[in-house]
């Protein structure tokens, strides 16, 4: 771009680079040069009053400015508003002058309501000979940078990493001298020629006012020692088997590792926190899981054809499919997994093959009651594993039928005989389901030692079996077990004395904040708590479903590494 007399042209640009909707009437440029900043964004607002961009968001262009002078010398574009991911606001590019080659963009995002810089991003330069900022270089130009946003909230710097390109300062928020767990973290990176480029945070936590009322006073709190020495008796630690979150293609390696016993709490924080003034564990109150003893028939449940399928069912799940209608169709996913869907049933005429493992339980208007049944089994396409079994009938009035637990734990153990390998196999069982379904989740247990896959949610199991609580009927079985599975031997492991010294060393217990929000009512409340100071020293986000296990850190138990995902 030569210039930005070219209207036209320019509207072309900022079109294109848009991640969310456009909404302002029109697309406004301003040059900054010095000083005459704030006269110029005034005198761009003044210009067009039915401009779509808000007062604050020049006024915090102004600011940006100040503390960027690089960007006094730009053309400013107000480029409209963007709705994520991530950040939503107005966004603002600061365009340079042409020099003939593409030189990407630089852009901000502002909140519209109140000016505040929500993201920053700025080209990195490239440089033949790198001259990033020391580490305390970076912390410090970091703390200086986010002084000149804040008003009243203060932020430490903490760890520095280098990577694409840029070194990268993680900025943690503090009050009352008390770190905040790590939704109110901010990310400041630097070039490698030294110069501020980007800033990130987590949905404008940045700039969000505690009340410092409803803040527990850190003056009474146990010492750091006492609660190292509590931590330690309460014995947070379990060793587990962990396998891969995707199945390998001739046998799956488990890594046998100490993870916090509990999970992820609220999808907030981990099992590993005490609370601060009584010294207890602030993990919720779980379901134990029953141990139970099961001789397996050994039977191999396999169907890569049609006739395989049919069989499959009569002879596990005792079910008729020859007078349904069936559709097969494979898929291939980026991971190299094949899977294969036989599906039974009558579906409306809208629904296509390859979406009718979607519409499960929608039946057609006009076909009799006794047509109304679905049935799906999925399978590794390349070896006819089962992986999963559906069964759905119409929707019927149940409300006269005795619900019987007792019945349905029975019918799951009988199937879970014919479903585990040869011999004797010890499971962690959990029933997860409500007053209409039994679901019992299973675990295998290796030598006492319980196996997950890492990424497993809370309602799966290695095997999950859902039973109709009305009718007795099996409605769902999911089978996650790996054919072949290859364990390091339990002796290896350092014990959990010497796994609990080694996580301390690495992640030492801090004082923290620890926010937890009402799902119902969307309230906040706060916790004081010493945590491991992982949450401080990595980016993680507890997101997504209820996780049956906490492998945001753990301790590799041969090897006595701590391992944190980032």
């Amino acid at each position: 771009m030569k210039g930005v007399s070219h209207l036209s042209d320019l509207k072309k640009t900022v079109l294109c680079v848009l991640t969310g909707a456009l909404t302002a009437t029109s697309i406004m440029v301003a040059p900054f040069a010095g000083a005459s900043a704030e006269k110029s964004a005034s005198s761009v607002l003044a210009a067009n009053a039915e401009s779509a961009v808000p007062a604050p968001v020049a006024k915090g262009v102004q600011k940006l400015v100040r503390l960027l002078p690089e960007l006094s010398s730009r053309k400013v574009v107000y480029g409209g508003d963007v709705d994520g991911p991530g950040v939503s606001g107005v966004k603002v590019s600061f365009v340079r002058a042409a020099t003939g080659t593409a030189q990407g963009e630089d852009s901000a995002i502002f909140d519209r309501a109140t000016g505040n810089l929500l993201q920053l991003d700025l080209v990195p330069a490239k440089m033949a000979k790198p001259a990033f900022p020391t580490d305390q270089q970076a912390k410090t130009r970091a703390q200086t940078f986010l002084t000149g946003l804040l008003a009243g909230n203060t932020y430490q710097a903490r760890e520095v990493k280098k990577e694409e390109g840029k070194l990268t300062v993680r900025m943690v928020r503090k009050v009352n001298n008390v770190v905040f767990d790590d939704a109110y973290d901010s990310f400041v990176s630097f070039d490698a020629a030294g110069r501020l480029v980007g800033l990130r945070m987590f949905d404008g936590r940045l700039y969000e006012t505690v009340n410092l009322a409803v803040l527990p006073s850190p003056q009474r709190v146990i010492s750091a020692a006492q609660a190292v020495g509590k931590w330690k008796g309460q014995r947070p630690l379990e060793l587990v088997y962990l396998l891969p979150e995707q199945e390998q293609n001739n046998q799956t390696a488990a890594r046998l590792a100490y993870i916090v016993k509990d999970g992820v709490i609220s999808q907030e924080h981990t099992g590993s926190a005490l609370d601060a003034f009584s010294g207890k564990r602030l993990a919720a109150p779980v379901q134990q899981a029953q141990i139970l003893n099961v001789t397996g028939t050994g039977e191999k449940w396999s169907a890569q054809t049609e006739n395989e399928a049919r069989n499959l069912l009569r002879m596990l799940f005792k079910l008729e499919s020859a007078n349904l209608p069936l559709a097969v169709l494979d898929e291939k996913y980026d991971d190299g997994q094949e899977r294969r869907f036989f599906i039974w049933g009558y579906f409306p005429e809208s629904v296509a093959d390859a979406d009718k493992k979607y519409h499960i339980g929608s039946f057609p208007v006009g076909i009799s009651q006794a047509q109304k049944h679905h049935i799906m089994l999925e399978t590794d396409a390349k070896t006819g594993r089962l992986i999963r079994f559906v069964y759905k009938q119409a929707d019927e009035q149940w409300s006269t039928a005795k619900t019987d637990k007792s019945r349905d734990r029975k019918g799951a153990e009988a199937l879970l005989r014919r479903l585990v390998p040869s011999g004797s196999n010890q499971l962690r069982l959990a029933d997860v389901g409500t007053d209409k379904y039994t679901t019992l989740v299973a675990d295998p247990l290796i030598g006492g030692v319980p196996v997950y896959r890492i990424g497993q949610m809370k309602e799966e199991g290695m095997y999950t079996i859902t039973v109709n609580a009305w009718t007795g009927k099996v409605e769902e079985v999911i089978v996650q077990r790996p054919d072949n599975m290859v364990f390091p031997a339990r002796a290896k492991a350092i014990n959990e004395q010497g796994a609990m010294e080694r996580l301390l060393q690495a992640m030492p217990l801090e004082l923290t904040y620890i926010h937890q929000k009402d799902r119902q009512t969307g309230a906040m409340s706060w916790k004081l708590g010493y945590d491991l100071s992982f949450r401080q020293t990595r980016s993680h986000c507890f997101c997504g479903g209820d996780v049956k296990i906490d492998t945001t850190v753990y301790v590799d138990a041969l090897t006595g590494q701590t391992v944190v995902k980032e």
